[in-house]
């Protein structure tokens, strides 16, 4: 997106890899494997969270079995002090699926009306745990720019003119609920549902006005914005005192 909103287009989008050089997002090159920690430290998942979701695990989840090799205690201090700190992978930088090792449990505790099941109810609401990010250093192109020839006549590096700087980059989510992890029929879908749009019903605002008061036109799932002419590694710097 230019970076007075007026206008948009489609880009690929390129990293570098250690020696590899240029691999285009979504390609078989893309190998890059992203993960996610529920309960690292600066999430601040609430201990009750992961003790709710614990006890539901091992009354609900777990067979007859597994259930006999521990108790319900001994399942919850697991969870909360090893399970919940493992790894989760996620996706990929073009993909993303949050499944129940980050999924914790927020239902209702209390005017529960009577005959409802308490552990049902607390498993009626659930906050999924994720996070998503570009690569530090990431490089945006006109979508099916072929970079091949360009690389065969002159050198590519950041300060190519093939890379689009003066602008944004804008992450759009298209974002879909799946039963049993088959992602070829989504249960549910956020935009392309036949009967309704998410994003309208939930007041998704189409048209933000900024601080200088520039209005930016917004398609349902746009959810981050990147300067295209910086990098996170900007965000830090060394400093020597002496």
């Amino acid at each position: 997106m230019s970076k007075d909103g007026s206008s948009r287009q489609e880009v690929d989008l390129y990293y570098h890899r250690g020696q590899e050089r240029l691999i285009r997002i979504g390609s078989a090159q893309d190998l890059e494997k992203r993960s996610v920690v529920l309960n690292s430290r600066l999430r601040n998942v609430p201990g009750t969270e992961l003790g709710d979701t614990a006890r539901y695990q091992y009354t609900y989840e777990l067979t007859a079995e597994e259930r006999s090799q521990r108790t319900l205690a001994e399942h919850m201090v697991r969870l909360v002090d090893q399970t919940s700190h493992q790894k989760t992978w996620v996706g990929r930088y073009d993909w993303m699926i949050l499944s129940a090792p980050i999924r914790t449990l927020i239902g209702p505790k209390t005017d529960i009306p009577s005959g409802v099941n308490v552990d049902r109810a607390n498993a009626a609401i659930q906050r999924w745990y994720g996070e998503y990010s570009l690569p530090a250093d990431v490089y945006a192109v006109p979508k099916g720019t072929d970079l091949e020839p360009l690389a065969r006549q002159n050198q590519l590096d950041e300060k190519s003119n093939v890379f689009l700087k003066n602008g944004y980059i804008v992450v759009n989510f298209n974002m879909e609920s799946l039963r049993k992890g088959n992602t070829e029929v989504p249960h549910l879908q956020y935009i392309h549902a036949p009967l309704m749009n998410q994003w309208q019903m939930d007041g998704f605002n189409k048209t933000p006005t900024d601080s200088h008061g520039r209005t930016w036109p917004l398609k349902d799932g746009d959810i981050v914005f990147y300067h295209a002419d910086q990098s996170s590694r900007n965000d830090f710097q060394s400093q020597v005192p002496h």
